[in-house]
């Protein structure tokens, strides 16, 4: 065989790899794909793989860099075309619902790579610094504050909130339309007078505690272990030790590896969601329960509203976004990688996400007399915004002191002012 022969048929092979490694990631997600898969996926021997790639991680890198960076860079390009009103807004917000909508596409492998990248190497030496730059390179400044680019990096922060939840099946078309005026009130928002910044050091106890203390340990012990290294390399025995137990205890109180996780993603993600939506948002002052709702801003109850907003502020900016809100952040986002392929970890995650939906939309009717309507479109638009904006503080470091005013007054406004004009 003369060398040119040679060349083209590793060429072919090169591009052969990369497309059923593709299909591969789709399917199996970053943790369970190996050489041999791609292997016999491709109909080739493990010999021609690792002519190419040395492991497993640098499949993952080539993956990243020959199939998903350009896909990614462009949609968090067209983002840009959302700020402001206007045709390009317009059309630019079509061409993310198309991307959303197309689960074959190239996004969710993206964001499943973007996911584990700061805890694998060799893709956190690629994946972190690419994607940083691209964000500065779209006007989002190092150093977290300034409105404009703050706003940007908002905008950035949720739709790729949107294309997280769309990766795990909760994006919802139908509720796009009910969404869509709160997100553009927070993302059009230029004036953050008359709030001060939020300050203060907070963190979320998520230690879970039943009286049970063999399954609490293990359920706590499996926290720190996915939290470090993912779902899927949490073996029994980590935890185990983790937790300071034999493995034999462990499968003393669940049967299979399958039914603690089962146990695990209940009990953290209720924690977790309900505490990062309401339990945390304790209003100033007394306020009246289930009363009528607001007609008006006089009512104390706006007071009491603004000030458990302010308080919010403090939990993402100081909690979500902070160095010390690190291990919580890697649990959420590595939960919502594996609900992209574990349909007991997703179904989880979706009863997770909707009791604390419901939770904290009755919490703001019963409290603080708003919409429910109106505040339940607030509270998906700032889940949605909330997770995009972890996982982009976990890729690149940019977020951490980013105004949360332009978000949360924005909330504040939007949620007063269309209770009044409802109910009124």
């Amino acid at each position: 065989m003369n060398t040119g022969r040679r060349r083209a048929d590793a060429a072919r092979n090169d591009e052969l790899l990369l497309d059923v490694g593709i299909d591969l990631l789709r399917e199996k997600g970053p943790d369970r794909m190996g050489a041999l898969d791609l292997a016999r996926a491709a109909e080739l021997t493990t010999g021609a793989v690792y002519a190419r790639y040395e492991n497993t991680e640098e499949i993952l890198v080539g993956l990243w860099q020959n199939r998903l960076s350009g896909a990614m860079r462009s949609f968090i390009d067209i983002s840009m075309k959302t700020l402001d009103p206007g045709p390009a807004r317009n059309e630019a917000q079509m061409a993310i619902a198309r991307a959303l909508a197309n689960p074959a596409g190239p996004l969710t492998p993206a964001i499943s790579l973007m996911i584990a990248a700061p805890r694998i190497p060799e893709l956190a030496e690629v994946v972190q610094p690419e994607v940083r730059q691209w964000l500065i390179d779209l006007g989002v400044h190092e150093t977290p504050g300034e409105i404009e680019s703050d706003r940007r990096l908002l905008t950035v922060g949720f739709v790729i909130g949107c294309l997280y939840f769309a990766a795990v099946d909760m994006f919802d078309p139908s509720k796009w339309e009910v969404i869509k005026p709160v997100a553009h009130s927070v993302l059009d928002n230029r004036d953050v007078s008359g709030w001060q910044l939020p300050d203060g050091e907070l963190l979320f106890d998520i230690t879970i505690d039943t009286n049970d203390p063999i399954r609490d340990a293990l359920v706590n012990a499996a926290a720190r272990v996915i939290a470090r290294g993912g779902v899927e390399r949490a073996t029994t025995q980590r935890i185990a030790r983790a937790a300071g137990l034999p493995t034999s205890a462990l499968f003393g109180e669940y049967r299979t590896r399958q039914a603690l996780f089962g146990d695990v993603a209940s009990k953290l993600l209720s924690r977790l969601y309900k505490g990062g939506r309401s339990d945390y948002l304790i209003p100033g002052e007394e306020v009246t329960r289930d009363g009528p709702l607001l007609v008006s801003r006089d009512d104390p109850r706006a007071a009491a509203y603004k000030n458990a907003l302010q308080n919010q502020g403090v939990i993402a900016n100081r909690t979500l976004l902070a160095p010390n809100g690190r291990d919580q952040r890697r649990l959420r986002l590595e939960f919502h990688l594996a609900a992209i392929h574990d349909p007991d970890i997703r179904a989880a995650l979706h009863h997770a996400d909707h009791d604390a939906n419901v939770h904290a939309t009755n919490m703001f009717r019963r409290m603080f007399g708003l919409d429910p309507v109106i505040v339940g479109s607030g509270v998906e638009m700032l889940r949605i915004l909330a997770q995009g904006m972890m996982l982009i503080e976990e890729c690149t470091g940019l977020t951490h002191g980013v105004d949360t005013r332009l978000i949360f007054k924005s909330l504040f406004e939007f949620g007063i002012n269309e209770t009044i004009r409802l109910n009124t």
